[in-house]
């Protein structure tokens, strides 16, 4: 056995490597979009990252704090209401926000006019914010003890950062106004599938690879907007989206789509075309369906009106596609409001009857 002398001094001529010789000039990280305030991990799946979709409470239904990016998103509306273009406004004017590139498809320029704007606080409210504020603080203050005043700094500061952060990552709107000037958004008519696929390819191959590109498709397969002797076509429809799966997939670290969708065009009896919505939820990352029917109050006018609909989970980002059953149907209900729409935990109020539990009470006193 034999030993090698480990003492030798280095050289005085000697100078570190520039560069790791495992390491190919050739070889390049592939280039994804760098996490900022506006991307955070998925809280399901920390390894993808995910943007606001511009609604609060839908970011917590999707399971992920927002979409992830290389997903899709359906969302299905009954004909007779339109609360899924409130979901599809927010969504762009959050890309707006974000000065992230914001493909519209088959929307004229009119659609763009009509974004809501953020809302705006005025001096007053903010005076009035900060003195409440202000007051609560003097009375948390007095409570607290006189220890860790360095660690209580600490710990406001932090909250106050996490705030900023949470109102800059999913802004907070006013669908009664307008963004101005009017933003400036990529429009593709919807002459053809094939265009459309080859006019996003080349949107997506020709912007900044640190851009975050958001398509949206509001009124998918609107007589309006699309012909309907062609679009209907399955063999053409399922071409069309299964392009859109793969554009998704090379592009997973910039890209995002929204589809909104109108179940009545799928109702007409003899048409034929009731197969077709089923196999549009198949080929979809994610879907959720808006049924405008309000859940039953107590009886009482405050109850009856609170809410204008069930929103129904049908199919979770990444989560569905791996086996996981997060179907959940009529738990949340959804109301729109001046600050656009919001989906809240819903269930069968319980009805206490004040008069049987008194007899009760009497029954049991001796």
């Amino acid at each position: 056995m034999s030993f090698r002398k480990r003492n030798t001094p280095i050289p005085s001529n000697w100078t570190p490597p520039t560069s790791s010789p495992r390491l190919s000039a050739q070889t390049k990280a592939p280039e994804c979009p760098q996490q900022s305030k506006f991307l955070r991990p998925s809280t399901l799946l920390p390894t993808y990252l995910a943007h606001s979709t511009g609604t609060a409470s839908l970011d917590k239904l999707l399971m992920h704090g927002g979409q992830p990016l290389g997903t899709s998103l359906l969302v299905i509306e009954d004909a007779a209401t339109d609360f899924a273009s409130v979901i599809a406004r927010c969504y762009a004017s959050q890309g707006v926000a974000n000065s992230d590139v914001v493909v519209a498809v088959g929307a004229g320029a009119r659609w763009g006019v009509e974004l809501p704007a953020t809302v705006e606080w005025n001096k007053a409210d903010r005076t009035a914010r900060t003195a409440s504020s202000q007051q609560s603080d003097r009375g948390r203050e007095a409570n607290d003890l006189k220890i860790a005043w360095r660690y209580r700094n600490a710990v406001s500061s932090v909250a106050h950062s996490q705030d900023s952060e949470d109102a800059s990552y999913c802004r907070t709107w006013n669908i009664t106004t307008r963004l101005l000037p009017p933003p400036v958004l990529q429009y593709i008519e919807p002459t053809s599938y094939s265009s459309i696929i080859s006019q996003l390819s080349n949107i997506v191959a020709s912007s900044n690879p640190q851009k975050i590109i958001r398509v949206v498709l509001p009124n998918f397969l609107s007589p309006t907007a699309y012909n309907p002797a062609t679009s209907f076509a399955p063999s053409e429809l399922l071409k069309f989206l299964m392009s859109l799966r793969a554009l998704l997939r090379a592009y997973q670290s910039q890209l995002s789509v929204l589809i909104t969708i109108s179940s009545g065009l799928f109702d007409e009896p003899g048409s034929g075309n009731s197969v077709l919505l089923p196999w549009i939820e198949n080929v979809v990352d994610g879907v959720i369906k808006i049924i405008p029917t309000p859940p039953p109050g107590t009886g009482d006018g405050d109850n009856a009106n609170k809410y204008q609909g069930f929103i129904d989970v049908l199919k979770v980002p990444i989560v569905s596609e791996r086996g996981g059953m997060f179907v959940r149907k009529m738990d949340y209900a959804f109301k729109v409001g001046r600050s656009g729409l919001k989906i809240e935990k819903w269930g069968i109020p319980v009805i206490i009857d004040e008069k049987a539990d008194e007899n009760k009470k009497d029954e049991l006193e001796f």
